[in-house]
Order: structure tokens, then sequence, then C-alpha cells
């Protein structure tokens, strides 16, 4: 059997409501994606891990994973 490509299992995970783990993997890639975009997946996962430090900064941490989930979703969301 192949291997699954990192792109089909973070559909699965996106499926399977697991967003912390599915923006582990997608924060990474490149291939598609604007640097914006992936600034936003990086930041969302940052600010699940770790929100009371991006609170610390003044961000927002609801409307920085929303905007990181959003792009997640885009991609790898059922369609």
């Amino acid at each position: 059997a192949r291997m699954k490509r990192k792109s089909e299992i973070v559909r699965e995970l996106v499926s399977g409501g697991r967003i912390k783990e599915a923006l582990r993997i997608a924060k990474g890639f490149r291939r598609g994606i604007t640097k914006e975009q992936q600034n936003k997946m990086s930041m969302a996962y940052e600010c699940i891990m770790y929100p009371d430090f991006y609170k610390s900064l003044g961000h927002d941490i609801g409307s920085e994973i929303e905007a990181g989930t959003a792009v997640l979703l885009h991609f790898y969301g059922s369609k």
C-alpha cells in the first residue's frame, strides 16, 4: 500500500474535527499556498498551543485561530 500524502492526512484530520493536528502539519506546506496564508495557519496553531503567551503580546486569540482555520478549511475542508 502506498503511503498517504500529507495533504490526504490533513484532509482526514479536518473532516474529523482535529484542527490542531491538521494545522500542525499544514502550516509547513508551501505549494499553492501564499506566505500570508501559511503565516495565518502558523499563528492559529501557535495560539492554540500557547494562548496565554500570544494574548500577552496583544493578539486576539479567537480571531487568529479563526483566520488560520479558515485558510485550512479553504484548502482542506470537504468540497
